[in-house]
């Protein structure tokens, strides 16, 4: 059958059309309706959380040392989490109280003062107990009819002040005996909350300076190195990094929180003091600014330990020789490679001295990216061997688990690290034109765990900003947290993962902006289930609730056979072949076939249709399409394990495949309506199989936690209804199918992957009966009081209309309506049948 090329809208504002709004009725949902008296108990009782937080910022000092600044968090009802029940129209209005940082999923954040909380209860007591009605005029009824101030009340389950225990969760001992650790930095990470606009709040302004010149002057006088750090990315927050220096010694304090300086400038006098007194002092005086919002542990990286087996056979691999066509080229995030990868070597950032290069680890991955076809034919005979690799040896060697030589090159811990990483990678996109980078390291940050890290933001900003795509190792188990084999039941293979919540990734794979990989078992081994999760990887879920990992690929066995080894074979830094495991070697598989799509495709293309497409044709590891283990197969192995380039790009005459890669504008949606392909109709109804994969690039502001993504940009597949409007007819792949689109903000973020930058949908049709129009549309919504920026969200969806049974001629059906509907198309792909293989 013919191959038919993946199709790019060429006029994508042909598709661009005014919003649809849907404007709130009423005041709202009163989550008390018919339970006056249980709601004036629940009135009453946020009163008097209110009057205490009043009673706690008017008292002496905290009146004259920070003008009654202070942070209340607003815990939303279980039920009340979504944007349309947030309390800012008639309680935390922003002209009064305004919303600042976000904490948890439904855990506003907002900036109070004395008269704001004056106010804020008059208001909250005022709202009657009872609830007047009114007539529908539809039915002719009574209905109730309840305020804004009730709804907004009736929605909220606690207000408290932010408060010293919400701001660290670990001991001064154990703090100063962790930063006492080489590679550490010696430095707390202390985030601020960001200071409000205040023009039209006098009180709020004077309250925030006041505040912020108090965090100055406690710092200089606590014998601190406090520096205001530009690496957690473009938040509006400010962050320090704060070392705790000898008793009496000069301090540093650059904060940059107001136009005039705040802080002194000095050059430091004393050393790093390890006397857990001394932080006491220091973290209890930090922890008494209400602007201090958390003080953090930083990370280190992670001593990863793989398996390395020489098994009784070995496949009779070789490195291919080197031609004179274009290939194409992956970054190697690592300690070095070795020179015996030769001309496939493309250069080198040369970081490291020879003495503190370790080239095992990133030689074995090299070896994977440029000839992991020769080395496992069994499992990569689709994969074309032949891959241009360049060694950024950033990750100086420690073979005893010291961190010294890690401090040596990286005297400020991992922030250093990572600045040294960016120019790096900014270098190889630039001279070289490198848009993938693989990272097989991971970090520990003691504390809480589901911290999203610092690591993960600034990977984040570098991929936004360069226009490349990390692709990260999930993070391997411990030898003792390693769940048993996959059972070839599916039932008892479940159960091994009902006490595994706290084997979930490790940093900084929960980056948003970039992508993520667990690790499957090869094929072939005796006793093991061939691609289940390999019993050390790490797993999913993501933070509250995104998906990661984002891909599966086969990263080794971790029970090694005696004659195959772990499954997986490549090359030592000498030469010979050798088979390994780990997530770090999962990675390189998914970052070759990202590296040959970029490679593939005429021009340059946003990192996000790059991004699409190897979602778009990932597929669920077979042990994990099982009707039991599906529903949590998306948390294993995210989309699935993606397809070779040539086969995304090259599809068969039964299937379209059309790339709307655009800006999503304010106030505007994109619309494409047409008719299901002829060749798909049985009996006057729509038939087949279609997709639909969205990744955007929205705007993430870091100050509120688990709602950093501020706009939710969505797609959907419609069908036309007999009223003449549309319902969306695909469902999450990977989750079992459900009977009910999901109804709560819960529900919609785990089933519709509401707020996700990352979506894919699909959907088998046996026959839907009716009309044969259909709607595609990406639009979005943005958090409560949020604007979507006037530049817009520039969003990459991915459609495909196929026929299962691979007969009907649907793409020449479907691409002439397109032309008959004025939308130009054309191939996304250069002449790849042409493309010139290296040979063996």
């Amino acid at each position: 059958m013919p191959h038919e090329p993946v199709q790019v809208v060429t006029n994508p504002e042909q598709l661009r059309a005014d919003r649809d709004t849907q404007r709130p009725v009423g005041a709202g949902t009163d989550f008390y309706e018919g339970n006056d008296d249980e709601f004036e108990v629940h009135r009453d009782q946020l009163v008097r959380a209110l009057r205490a937080i009043l009673d706690v910022v008017t008292q002496e000092p905290w009146l004259s040392m920070f003008g009654g600044l202070g942070y209340v968090k607003v815990t939303m009802a279980r039920q009340a989490i979504a944007k349309s029940h947030r309390p800012q129209k008639k309680l935390f209005r922003s002209t009064l109280s305004p919303h600042v940082a976000t904490a948890r999923i439904g855990e506003p954040i907002y900036a109070v003062t004395p008269h704001a909380l004056h106010t804020l209860i008059g208001t909250v007591e005022s709202i009657p107990k009872s609830v007047p009605t009114r007539i529908n005029s539809r039915t002719g009824l009574p209905e109730p009819n309840p305020s804004r101030g009730r709804c907004e009340a009736s929605a909220i389950s606690s207000i408290d002040l932010w408060v010293e225990p919400d701001k660290r969760d670990f001991s001064a001992a154990d703090g100063a005996a962790w930063l006492s650790r080489a590679g550490s930095g010696e430095a707390y990470v202390v985030e601020l909350f960001p200071l409000a606009p205040a023009d039209q709040l006098p009180e709020l302004d004077r309250a925030q300076r006041l505040t912020a010149r108090r965090l100055g002057t406690q710092l200089e006088g606590l014998a601190v190195d406090a520096q205001a750090s530009s690496y957690q990315g473009v938040s509006a927050a400010r962050s320090l990094l704060m070392r705790v220096l000898d008793a009496g010694a000069l301090s540093r304090v650059e904060l940059g929180l107001l136009a005039t300086e705040v802080g002194a400038r000095l050059v430091p006098s004393g050393t790093f003091n390890v006397d857990p007194a001394r932080h006491d002092a220091v973290l209890t005086a930090l922890a008494t600014n209400p602007l201090v919002r958390a003080i953090h542990l930083p990370p280190l990286p992670r001593q990863e330990l793989t398996t390395i087996a020489e098994p009784a056979e070995l496949p009779l691999g070789q490195l291919p020789t080197r031609g004179d066509a274009p290939v194409s080229m992956v970054g190697v995030i690592d300690g070095g490679v070795s020179d015996v990868l030769g001309p496939w070597l493309e250069d080198r950032w040369g970081q490291l001295a020879e003495t503190d290069r370790d080239s095992e680890h990133g030689t074995f991955i090299s070896g994977l990216l440029v000839a992991g076809n020769a080395f496992n034919p069994g499992f990569l005979s689709s994969q074309t061997d032949g891959c241009g690799v360049v060694d950024i040896d950033v990750l100086p060697a420690d073979p005893g688990g010291t961190n010294i030589p890690f401090a040596t090159y990286y005297p400020g811990g991992v922030p250093d690290f990572l600045d040294e990483l960016e120019e790096a990678v900014r270098d190889a996109r630039e001279r070289l034109g490198v848009r993938v980078f693989n990272f097989s390291m991971n970090f520990d940050a003691p504390g809480d765990s589901e911290r999203y890290g610092i690591a993960a933001r600034r990977l984040d900003e570098i991929a936004k900003q360069l226009d490349v795509i990390f692709v990260i190792s999930a993070g391997n188990l411990s030898a003792v947290d390693r769940r048993p084999e996959w059972h070839t039941d599916p039932t008892l293979a479940l159960t091994a993962f009902t006490a595994d919540a706290s084997t979930t990734i490790a940093e900084p794979a929960e980056s948003l902006f970039n992508v993520s990989v667990s690790a499957l078992n090869p094929p072939g081994l005796p006793g093991q289930v061939d691609y289940a999760l390999a019993r050390y990887s790490r797993r999913g879920p993501g933070l509250r609730g995104a998906t990661k990992p984002d891909l599966a690929h086969v990263g080794g066995s971790g029970t090694s056979d005696p004659v195959h080894g772990t499954g997986l074979a490549s090359i030592d830094s000498a030469g010979n072949t050798t088979t390994s495991t780990g997530t770090s070697f999962a990675a390189p598989l998914v970052a070759r076939r990202l590296a040959d799509l970029d490679s593939l495709i005429e021009g340059s293309v946003p990192r996000e249709v790059l991004l699409g497409l190897l979602i778009h044709y990932a597929t669920v590891p077979a042990p994990m399409s099982h009707r039991t283990i599906l529903p949590i197969a998306r948390d294993l192995a995210g989309f699935g394990t993606p397809i070779t380039a040539e086969e995304m790009l090259e599809r068969p005459d039964s299937e379209i495949v059309l790339v709307v890669n655009s800006v999503v504008l304010p106030r505007e949606q994109h619309i494409l309506i047409f008719d299901w392909p002829e060749a798909l109709m049985r009996d006057g109804k729509c038939t087949g199989y279609a997709k639909l994969t969205l990744v955007a690039r929205p705007v993430l502001a870091y100050e509120h936690g688990d709602e950093r993504v501020r706009v939710n940009i969505d797609a959907k597949l419609m069908h036309e209804k007999p009223d003449g409007g549309f319902e969306s007819t695909l469902h999450p792949t990977n989750r079992p199918a459900t009977a009910h689109l999901p109804l709560s903000e819960r529900d919609l973020m785990n089933e519709a992957m509401k707020w996700q930058i990352v979506k894919s949908f699909d959907g088998r049709f046996l026959g839907r009966g009716g009309s044969r129009t259909w709607k595609l549309q990406v639009n979005y919504l943005t958090r409560a009081e949020e604007q979507l920026p006037s530049t817009g969200v520039e969003f990459a969806a991915i459609l495909t209309i196929a026929d299962p049974r691979g007969d009907a001629p649907v793409f020449q059906q479907m691409r002439q309506q397109l032309g008959s509907l004025g939308i130009r198309t054309s191939d996304i792909r250069t002449s790849i049948r042409t493309r010139a293989r290296a040979t063996g």
